[in-house]
């Protein structure tokens, strides 16, 4: 049942939960920080399209290193992109269902996010699958980084989700400037959103649902969820590092932010 296995996204496992400790008994050092943290959606497509982008996950480890040390927290969550549609698709066509694909498609947003665990000096060793570890391990002193973690589930949910537990701020990196009417890339004459509502971004969705062509960058559930915790967003290209970097800073960006009115 998929309530089920949401309520084990959440459940509290000792044996994970210790593992987390452990952080603090390796020497880390204890973090107080007066920012909120911040989680990071990074979409499968900047990491990864034929073979992996390593150029790009080095100067964004280099990014997060200097905010880091700045005094910004950060969970990341790491998405599938070009290379977990394909193998969709290609489980599709040897038969597999739905449920199948999608697990498939989680253990591709894993290997990309232990891919970035490789280029992050902070990053917790292990990719996490458990909502309720990102806490303490960032209180540690470390990134806690997070693939896929539920067939029928988004990494833009999952990051949601994480964001939810922290009580922090969402940022969706993607490959475009931010929300449009279409996909920008097909319609030159898409219009493009600085700012909007959750309630007008979650009528954008469902009319990209119900029209061919239209594409939004976040999907339903994760505006549900940003939306009923009221958390802050903001949607932009992650390409463009020193513009992400403004964004955290709190600095004028290009991009799209999500508020509540």
């Amino acid at each position: 049942m998929l309530d089920e296995g949401l309520f084990k996204i959440f459940s509290d496992n000792e044996s994970k939960s210790s593992e987390a400790e452990q952080t603090s008994e390796l020497g880390i050092e204890s973090v107080d920080f007066n920012k909120r943290p911040i989680v990071l959606s990074v979409g499968g497509s900047l990491v990864a399209q034929e073979k992996p982008n390593v150029t790009y996950i080095a100067k964004f480890a280099e990014k997060i290193k200097e905010l880091y040390d700045s005094g910004y927290r950060f969970a990341i969550v790491v998405g599938g992109g070009i290379v977990c549609r394909n193998y969709i698709a290609a489980a599709k066509s040897l038969g597999a269902n739905n449920f199948a694909s999608d697990s498939l498609a989680i253990m591709v947003t894993r290997v990309n996010a232990m891919l970035v665990i490789q280029a992050i000096e902070r990053a917790y060793p292990k990719v996490l699958t458990d909502v309720l570890e990102a806490k303490p391990i960032i209180d540690s002193g470390k990134i806690p980084i997070y693939g896929g973690l539920l067939p029928g589930i988004t990494t833009d949910c999952v990051a949601a989700l994480v964001a939810e537990s922290l009580g922090g701020d969402f940022i969706n990196l993607t490959n475009v400037d931010g929300v449009y009417s279409s996909d920008p890339k097909e319609n030159p004459r898409a219009k493009f959103y600085p700012q909007l509502s959750y309630n007008r971004l979650i009528s954008l969705i469902k009319l990209a649902e119900s029209k061919p062509g239209q594409n939004i960058v976040l999907d339903l559930p994760s505006c549900l969820v940003l939306k009923r915790s009221n958390i802050p967003t903001i949607i932009l290209n992650g390409n463009d590092l020193e513009n992400f970097e403004k964004a955290v800073r709190g600095e004028p960006f290009v991009g799209t932010r999500i508020t509540s009115e």
